[in-house]
């Protein structure tokens, strides 16, 4: 297993004190500066936020891609990016090194279109990090899923987040590995649960819609469908409208990028908000510069 970790071992207590004078140190923003492409930052200190972003074969322009991409991800400001397709590491770790609230955990085990988690470093510690079925991978088309356990404070206690990146087979060539993937993944994740670990988020490319928008009655998850008293997809109110607007995969269009939660977070799922990033209304060129997926956002507040 390789699994390259690039974060700072800071301790819980450090990170509160490091966060409360972050507070106090802020400044105004001086509204006269000239200002660019309007991303709204997704930033919430009571909440959490995860983002699923599939940045295809990134970077697929260059350095143009990149610049763009760090200076999404620097706006949003998001807790959590969950990324699929990276095919040049390096520039990711080079675009996390130049935004100093981030750190990553990049796969190695995947194939060639890696995997990765972005994260806030001075609010959430790494415990561990693993591929899982790293030596059964086929139904995976050879992309283990990347595990990362986080530690977080909250109210003054030490809590966990089980957070899991995928990226699903392909294609309609693909679905009896998709449904063979899932029914893995299931299994992993009621061992877990039976066994006393909870707050599981599984984020990524499923590369399939959980509904059957095109009409040929085929499905991918019934492990997760058929278990809803354990699992939930929080996309799901995006992916039933079967709308281009809300379409994570827009030319196409479908919803495939989609955030599934355990049990123990279904309390944090009622108050919680989904959504599209509708990057491409702010960059007209962002399916050729950027991706041909969409991000999608998840955030909460933990109970």
């Amino acid at each position: 297993m390789h699994i390259k970790m690039n974060f700072r071992k800071t301790s819980l207590p450090i990170i509160l004190l490091i966060l409360n004078i972050l507070n106090s140190c802020a400044e105004p923003v001086d509204s006269s500066l000239p200002i660019g492409p309007q991303i709204p930052s997704i930033d919430d200190r009571a909440s959490i936020s995860i983002v699923s972003w599939n940045i295809q074969e990134f970077p697929q322009n260059g350095i143009k891609t990149i610049d763009r991409v760090e200076l999404i991800m620097d706006s949003l400001d998001a807790d959590f990016y969950c990324l699929q397709e990276i095919m040049d590491k390096g520039a990711l770790q080079n675009i996390v090194d130049q935004l100093p609230q981030y750190s990553v955990v990049i796969s190695d085990e995947t194939s060639y279109m890696h995997l990765a988690i972005v994260y806030k470093q001075d609010s959430f510690l790494p415990l561990l990090a693993e591929s899982l079925f790293e030596h059964n991978d086929y139904n995976f088309a050879s992309r283990p899923p990347l595990l990362v356990q986080f530690a977080y404070e909250q109210d003054g206690l030490t809590q966990v987040l089980n957070l899991i990146d995928v990226h699903m087979k392909c294609c309609s060539d693909g679905v009896e590995r998709r449904h063979d993937a899932s029914t893995m993944l299931h299994e992993y994740l009621n061992d877990k649960r039976l066994a006393g670990d909870s707050n599981f988020v599984v984020a990524g490319d499923w590369n399939d819609d959980i509904y059957d928008n095109d009409g040929s009655g085929e499905y991918s998850f019934e492990a997760f469908l058929d278990d809803p008293g354990n699992f939930y997809f929080v996309t799901d109110s995006l992916a039933s409208t079967g709308t281009a607007s809300n379409a994570s995969y827009p030319s196409y269009p479908s919803f495939i990028d989609n955030i599934l939660i355990s049990r123990s977070l279904f309390d944090e799922y009622s108050g919680s908000k989904v959504q599209t990033l509708r990057l491409d209304i702010v960059f007209g060129d962002y399916s050729s510069v950027v991706s041909d997926h969409r991000p999608v956002l998840w955030y909460y507040t933990p109970n």
